[in-house]
């Protein structure tokens, strides 16, 4: 039977402190944002993205919240994600819903943006979702007898460099590698059944650096080697056609086998890191369009370049897919076709009904910036639900009512 706590204002009592972070309400995110350590580097050559360590689930959410409210001051309210997350959806209900099956809980109603590339909140709730469609396509693709290879392509930029170009310039090159004579004879010749091309960006002391990573679906089980000394002429030969500097010998492209491939997909959408293009800075420098909101929210150094950076890594990335699959590789695999939409507002599944919302009570967590503190209540005391939000409702009435005085 479904669980009701309803959160109706009359505490006389507020928390303190988060009950769970033990942090004062309404910084939590920006403290949790800066406490916690990021063990990811980014390699200043190849734009590749390390993973050396795990960060905790509850501030990582908690970071998400953080950078979202920081995406919107930089992009401003007329911007799709600046309504994200902040306002009631038509004729829905505001919830908060916790899993059976995994414990998690999570909000219902709202209005939400499902723009990958901007949004911290919508990045983690799509590119987890896209990761076990991954999971399942790997696992598909074995059971049929075809071999994986995770194929990472490359080239070389600058700091004067247009991201725009890059982007355009990138994208007509891959598009040769299958369209030409030479990269339909090498696709038949490697057996090529289907690719899934991610697209991902760094920042560093050259400027933007986009990337490729590929799969590889392949009836024939060729060897790294073979197929990365097939593939590094056509992909260095189309670069130059489309008016892009010649790929390096040593890092324009690597063929990596499919168990690379599976850790690789499996690392998207962790809890942890909604994907791996969600990350801290890496080193020598090398930053992630994530990183421009760190530096903004934490107040740094040179605030104004991250947040002009972050803005035309926006209008940049408008409209491009994260992940592409070839024509037909969906229906081979057995996967879905759901839309970064459809996936970003799809509830999950066995989850019941820990409290109802109404818009002034939503409006008041916002305020506080207690997104995630009330998950995270939800989640380990759901019976202090109605204390936490009553008490969090009467402190931003006590506001507006300074604040009209005032005025």
């Amino acid at each position: 039977m479904t669980q009701y706590i309803t959160s109706s204002p009359g505490s006389d009592s507020l928390p303190p402190a988060c009950p769970v972070l033990g942090l004062p309400l309404g910084n939590i995110t920006k403290n949790s944002a800066a406490q916690e350590s990021r063990g990811f580097q980014v390699d200043p050559l190849t734009g590749e993205i390390h993973n050396t360590s795990e960060k905790n689930p509850k501030l990582a959410r908690a970071e998400r919240f953080a950078l979202q409210a920081t995406a919107r001051s930089i992009l401003g309210k007329a911007h799709r994600t600046s309504k994200c997350m902040g306002r009631k959806a038509p004729l829905q209900e505001i919830e908060i819903l916790k899993s059976k099956e995994h414990g998690k809980a999570h909000y219902k109603g709202l209005y939400v943006c499902a723009r990958l590339w901007c949004c911290p909140v919508c990045a983690a709730k799509i590119s987890e979702r896209r990761r076990v469609e991954l999971v399942g396509a790997l696992s598909s693709a074995r059971s049929q007898g075809l071999t994986v290879k995770l194929l990472t392509l490359t080239v070389p930029h600058g700091m004067g460099d247009d991201v725009n170009d890059l982007l355009s310039g990138i994208k007509n090159a891959w598009k040769a590698t299958s369209s030409n004579r030479a990269g339909k004879s090498l696709r038949k010749l490697l057996g090529v059944k289907g690719t899934i091309r991610a697209l991902e960006v760094t920042y560093g002391q050259n400027g933007f650096h986009p990337h490729l990573h590929v799969l590889l679906f392949l009836e024939h089980n060729s060897t790294n080697l073979t197929v990365e000394s097939l593939f590094a002429p056509l992909w260095q030969n189309a670069c130059t056609k489309a008016g892009l500097p010649r790929p390096s010998d040593r890092h324009g492209c690597r063929v990596d086998d499919g168990s690379k491939a599976a850790a690789y997909a499996s690392k998207w959408g962790l809890e942890s890191e909604m994907t791996k293009s969600h990350t801290k800075r890496g080193k020598e420098g090398g930053m992630t369009p994530w990183d421009f909101l760190r530096v903004v929210l934490d107040d740094g150094p040179d605030c104004a370049k991250y947040r002009a950076l972050f803005k035309i890594y926006t209008e940049a990335f408008h409209g491009e897919r994260q992940l592409h699959w070839s024509v037909g590789l969906k229906d081979l695999l057995e996967v879905g076709h759901a839309s970064d939409e459809e996936l970003a507002i799809a509830d999950q599944d066995n989850s019941y009904t820990l409290a109802r919302l109404v818009t002034p009570e939503w409006r008041a967590i916002m305020h506080a910036r207690a997104q995630a503190t009330v998950l995270d209540v939800a989640e380990e005391r759901p019976e202090e639900l109605p204390d936490l939000i009553a008490g969090l409702y009467r402190r931003h009435r006590a506001y507006l009512a300074r604040k009209q005085k005032a005025d």
